[in-house]
């Protein structure tokens, strides 16, 4: 990590990657000029999205972190957590349509967990729309566990949530 907060991930071979584009992936903590870029994301993969105002807001609280992920200068995904004590809500989760399922997403958690991690933060939970298999099955890769259901949770389409804690 350099003295900015930034990471710069080449663990493999670009030879190596076999449809994974985690090599050259540039991991640091969200700026507010960067908001725009990700709420375009955010309306890209969400349906009820978060405003440029509510990402700020967040951005500003002393107990949130949030990273965002580049390759080549391209914003291609973002993560947060908002802190209490030594436990973490993990608020927002999303990579690029076109790069899931290529490690995005799992390098880009490690991460934000590594740093909360270093902020003393010792279990993370969540919730995930119940339909949405390849997040729960990351989820699970990364040490989640499913305790419960939040009946109708999202919106657009009307929705339970798997509510999921590290073990």
């Amino acid at each position: 990590m350099n003295e900015k907060g930034k990471n710069n991930i080449p663990e493999k071979d670009n030879a190596d990657l076999q449809g994974n584009c985690e090599a050259d992936l540039l991991i640091a903590e969200m700026t507010p000029e960067e908001i725009p870029e990700v709420a375009t994301l955010e309306r890209q993969v969400f349906s009820a999205p978060w405003s440029e105002a509510g990402f700020l807001s967040s951005l500003q609280s002393p107990d949130a972190l949030y990273l965002t992920v580049r390759q080549d200068g391209r914003l291609i995904g973002y993560c947060g957590f908002l802190q209490s004590l030594d436990e973490a809500d993990v608020m927002n989760v999303a990579v690029a349509s076109e790069l899931r399922n290529r490690g995005v997403g799992r390098r880009m958690l490690q991460e934000l967990m590594a740093r909360g991690r270093q902020r003393g933060i010792l279990r993370y939970t969540l919730e995930v729309r119940q339909s949405n298999a390849a997040a729960i099955h990351l989820y699970e890769k990364l040490g989640f566990a499913s305790v419960g259901i939040r009946k109708d949770f999202y919106e657009k389409p009307t929705e339970s949530a798997v509510i999921m804690w590290t073990t």
